[in-house]
């Protein structure tokens, strides 16, 4: 996949909903992590970003760390998650690297990236 990276943090990006911040999804990559938050609370997210038509427009999406999901162990899993909401075509890929980890990198968002998906 490839195109112009947007997002964040799933919790703070959706706060740009229905403003004039909130970025256009077409032919975008969209970086998705949390630090907290459980299943239902991701699942109202996904459903979000659903019902905004994020996932009929953007080219990818790009998984971080979901701490507190991962920390527990708790299932179904975000990959799960969004492949359940966004559908089974829409290349997925996953970086240990992003997220709120003492080994977390930066990835800078408006900036182009071609990223292989699983």
């Amino acid at each position: 996949m490839e195109g112009v990276m947007i997002g964040g943090n799933i919790r703070c990006f959706l706060k740009l909903a229905g403003t004039d911040f909130q970025p256009d999804f077409r032919g975008k990559i969209l970086l998705l992590e949390a630090m907290g938050g459980g299943v239902p609370q991701m699942v109202t997210f996904l459903s979000q970003l659903k019902m905004m038509h994020a996932f009929e427009q953007i080219n990818g999406i790009l998984l971080g760390t979901f701490s507190q999901m991962e920390r527990d162990q708790l299932t179904p899993d975000m990959p799960q998650l969004v492949r359940q909401a966004a559908g089974p075509d829409l290349p997925i890929a996953r970086t240990p690297y992003i997220g709120h980890g003492t080994d977390a990198h930066a990835a800078v968002i408006g900036k182009f990236y071609q990223i292989s998906s699983d």
